[in-house]
């Protein structure tokens, strides 16, 4: 866990430093040390009070794998095998020089460098980026991904995340995902990175309907990965702070300390035809199982991806 620690906080400094200089990385550093030294009264409640009990709370969500896709093919929407190129995607890490420590490292030594490039290497497969598109990467944080994007393609990449100020702010994109202070038609494709999950309350609703209002006709929204489980689930961290979360109506709550988040969406089929499909109803819906992942990793998730394209005219 040390280890993972310092990796993730060296990435975290690094990537701040790119974007906005020493004196912001230093400050992002601190606050990461403090998050971690408050949760140590959390971390004696969990285990020492909570005893057998809290532990028991750890229940696993049962994920529905590519190997699984008739399951999924139920919902009457179209399913296309995907074969991500392995050795393409090896030879783009290496020659993009991703960070050592991005994500925290590689998958064998605690961290998740290794899932979140090859998220960022099918999502470049499925979406045929264009020098002439605008992009705009949903829930960018500190990503390395829109500058990978911009000296590949030459596209113009924005960054859009809630700790940015609301509005346009250069190639920043600040305030909520379902509520971008943005003009109809501003974007020809919008990508999200394992973060979909984490948008709390209704806004995964919203923002697919808000994505549509963004989107040039032809514009595509591709979302990966597409977390499906044969239960609707919500994951949370009980050992940071949870406050004003509002849980799904009927999704089980499961504990997983250490996580790193406060609220991961999972749904199960119903859950995704209710609060992502039927919203996107004016979209041409197409989910891609990723039939060869394990051939980059055992460790890595990426078992589906939600394309949508908005019509073209």
């Amino acid at each position: 866990m040390i280890k993972p620690f310092f990796c993730y906080l060296t990435n975290l400094m690094g990537r701040v430093a790119e974007q906005r200089g020493y004196g912001a990385a230093l400050v992002e550093g601190f606050k990461f040390v403090l998050g971690m030294v408050v949760r140590v009264p959390r971390v004696f409640q969990w285990y020492v009070l909570g005893g057998k009990q809290a532990i028991a709370n750890q229940a696993a969500v049962t994920m529905i794998k590519n190997a699984e896709f008739e399951t999924v093919a139920s919902l009457g929407v179209p399913l296309k095998e995907h074969q991500t190129d392995v050795q393409g995607f090896r030879e783009h890490v290496k020659k993009w020089k991703y960070p050592r420590c991005y994500a925290g490292g590689p998958i064998d030594a605690g961290g998740w460098r290794d899932q979140k490039l090859i998220e960022y290497y099918v999502s470049l497969e499925l979406m045929d980026i264009q020098p002439s598109d605008v992009i705009i990467d949903v829930a960018s944080e500190w990503s390395v991904f829109p500058n990978v994007v911009n000296q590949m393609t030459g596209a113009k990449v924005y960054r859009q995340d809630l700790i940015y100020p609301p509005g346009i702010h250069g190639d920043h994109i600040g305030g909520s995902a379902a509520d971008m202070q943005i003009p109809d038609e501003f974007a020809d494709k919008l990508v999200l990175h394992n973060a979909f999950e984490h948008f709390e309350g209704n806004a995964d609703s919203g923002f697919i309907r808000e994505a549509y209002r963004v989107l040039k006709p032809g514009g595509v929204l591709c979302l990966l990965p597409l977390f499906l489980t044969t239960e609707h689930c919500i994951l949370t961290d009980p050992l940071i702070s949870r406050p004003g979360i509002v849980w799904d109506e009927g999704a089980r709550v499961v504990q997983m300390p250490w996580w790193n988040n406060r609220f991961g969406r999972f749904y199960d089929l119903d859950a995704l035809q209710r609060r992502v499909l039927s919203p996107g109803e004016g979209f041409n819906t197409t989910i891609y199982y990723v039939s060869n992942i394990q051939d980059v990793h055992r460790g890595v998730y990426l078992y589906f991806v939600l394309l949508m394209e908005k019509p073209a005219g």
